[in-house]
């Protein structure tokens, strides 16, 4: 991981990256907590996280395109400027109309979509494949600890200096990211700029972008466990996991203590995939993404240990998944299609839960919480070990094509 981020280019987009990762765990908490006490109604809060929800869906379908268009960091440092300009427009907003701050809060969302497809883009270019590894085990750390840390600050700090002070940090961090990232130098060169010269209308962009990711057929397949994990399991646990801490323990305090439990395992899968390469990496990815299938299960069980170590698990599984998952794109994704093949993979992880969030209730209601937990868990196990016999899905690369990209 030090060897990765000795590279001075990829060392600027990750603090670039840190400092985005803060400002959006700071976000829904501060927006929660501010539109709370300024409008009193969870009608008008679930507005202002719909348009966050809608504007990321719209900015991962824009980055796509955009990102394999224009110079990849100008994309990245435009998009956190963009987020950190919006934000702080939402603040005078909210004595103005709640309209205007759902219109500010979708432009800050549209700017996260682009942001994470141009990341990872530009990871790529800067990072050689012997480090990239080690180099998404950096970034997978960062936004973890943010993840975890960040959303119990912004707690703490939020009743000293209230939301407009909490917004505004936010927006300041975005900027200081965009700056940070502008100065940083890409290695898309002459190469780069030929690619981008030679480009269509958008629709063959994006036909192109589907042609190419449906020849990965392990990235097709894994694209459809994803999905099964996050409108499912995810879903789920989101749903569950508060009514089982106070339902039969009394309180909230599970819910933290679990979703640390899951921090601290994803964190130590970061550190263990810094260091060692395997040599089957698929094996490993989908075997841990198979892991958080013990999730739902864990909460039938009226034990708190169950339930924290079937979190612990799932993170760490997630993470045995996630930075494999990211290099293998990394090597096996032409570089010119980079940024089309992360928005659709964006789009799927993101555009699933809503859908489970949407249904899953409905399912529990009808069917009790038991039947849907067992289908969910056993539904994600089974759906991430079937990807590993899809030919190449193993070792993440495709046998029909060299590696390369």
């Amino acid at each position: 991981m030090l060897d990765a981020l000795r590279n001075p280019a990829f060392r600027s987009i990750w603090i670039g990256y840190t400092a985005s990762s803060a400002a959006t765990a700071i976000l829904p908490t501060a927006l929660t907590l501010y539109v709370l006490d300024t409008r009193g109604a969870i009608t008008t809060l679930g507005l202002v996280l719909g348009a966050r929800t809608v504007g990321f869906l719209l900015g991962a379908l824009l980055g796509g395109v955009l990102v394999d268009r224009v110079p990849r960091r100008l994309a990245l440092a435009g998009s956190s400027g963009l987020r950190g300009l919006a934000t702080l427009a939402a603040i005078p907003a909210f004595d103005a109309s709640i309209w205007v701050v759902c219109a500010c809060v979708l432009l800050a969302s549209v700017g996260e979509g682009v942001f994470r497809s141009a990341y990872q883009a530009v990871t790529a270019e800067v990072v050689d494949e012997q480090h990239r590894q080690a180099a998404n085990a950096a970034t997978t750390l960062s936004l973890r600890a943010c993840q975890t840390a960040v959303p119990l600050a912004t707690t703490l700090i939020y009743p000293a200096l209230g939301g407009e002070v909490t917004l505004a940090l936010a927006g300041m961090l975005w900027l200081g990211s965009s700056a940070v990232t502008l100065k940083s130098r890409s290695a898309d060169g002459a190469a780069g700029e030929r690619e981008r010269e030679r480009r269509g209308n958008l629709l063959q962009e994006y036909r192109d972008g589907l042609y190419e990711a449906s020849k990965h057929r392990w990235f097709a397949a894994g694209l459809g466990a994803l999905a099964i994990w996050l409108s499912m399991s995810y879903s789920l646990q989101q749903l569950v996991l508060p009514l089982v801490s106070r339902e039969r323990f009394g309180g909230n305090t599970l819910i933290g203590v679990a979703l640390g439990a899951y921090a601290i395992g994803a964190i130590a899968g970061a550190l263990v995939l810094s260091r060692w390469t395997p040599r089957r990496p698929g094996l490993l990815a989908f075997a841990g993404l198979s892991l958080y299938g013990l999730v739902p299960l864990a909460l039938l069980v009226a034990d708190q240990r169950v339930i924290v170590l079937a979190y612990l698990l799932g993170g760490l599984g997630i993470e045995m998944f996630n930075i494999p998952w990211f290099t293998a794109i990394h090597r096996e994704v032409p570089r010119e299609m980079l940024g089309r093949v992360s928005a659709l993979d964006f789009l799927v992880s993101y555009g699933t839960v809503p859908l489970g969030l949407a249904g899953l209730p409905y399912l529990i209601t009808w069917f009790g919480r038991a039947p849907v937990s067992t289908v969910c868990g056993l539904a994600t196990g089974l759906a991430a070990l079937s990807v590993l016999a899809v030919p190449g899905a193993r070792e993440l690369a495709d046998p029909r094509r060299p590696c390369g990209g």
